[in-house]
């Protein structure tokens, strides 16, 4: 709560104008960021970590809402990095469909990766018992593989990858199974 009474005061302080000075806003998302992988590596933690995702989508909602999208330009690569893992991990599909269209805004202002967006949509599109589009996410297997499921169409999720800037699936395979 510490956190997000600092936030409140920042955005405050700057009224939330464009021109606002981004660097103490940075600091806080670079501190998401961390906080955001502390009980994920190497096996997910839910007890620690959920708590933390928590306070984290509160932070990152707050500055969304305040000041929209931020892109790298104005707070860096981490930072800009630390406002799409927070949604991404959301604990509540509700927020993940909330900022889903905000998002996409943000990709068509060059504040947000596509390949970001594609797995946000591809885990909101499973999150609503929906098949996948670009084949983002993974299941692990019993025997410690990764593979990817329920995707629309498999013969042509390449060409769909590609326009989201994302490589090929046989690639994305090899890398998360350390091949």
């Amino acid at each position: 709560m510490k956190t997000l009474r600092y936030i409140s005061l920042i955005l405050v302080f700057f009224g939330c104008k464009k021109n606002t000075q981004y660097s103490e806003i940075k600091k806080v998302l670079e501190r998401v960021l961390v906080d955001d992988q502390k009980f994920r590596q190497p096996y997910y933690d839910y007890a620690k970590q959920n708590p933390i995702d928590d306070k984290n989508i509160k932070i990152v909602t707050k500055i969304i809402d305040s000041l929209g999208w931020l892109g790298e330009d104005k707070v860096g690569k981490d930072a800009n990095l630390a406002l799409f893992i927070a949604i991404q991990h959301a604990r509540k599909l509700s927020t993940m469909e909330k900022y889903l269209p905000i998002m996409k805004e943000a990709v068509k202002k060059g504040n947000v990766k596509k390949c970001q967006l594609a797995y946000l949509i591809d885990r909101v599109e499973l999150l609503n018992n929906r098949k996948q589009i670009y084949g983002t996410q993974l299941t692990i297997k019993d025997n410690g593989n990764f593979t990817i499921e329920n995707i629309i169409d498999s013969s042509t999720v390449n060409i769909r990858r590609k326009s989201m800037d994302l490589e090929p699936i046989e690639n994305y395979l090899k890398m998360v199974n350390n091949q």
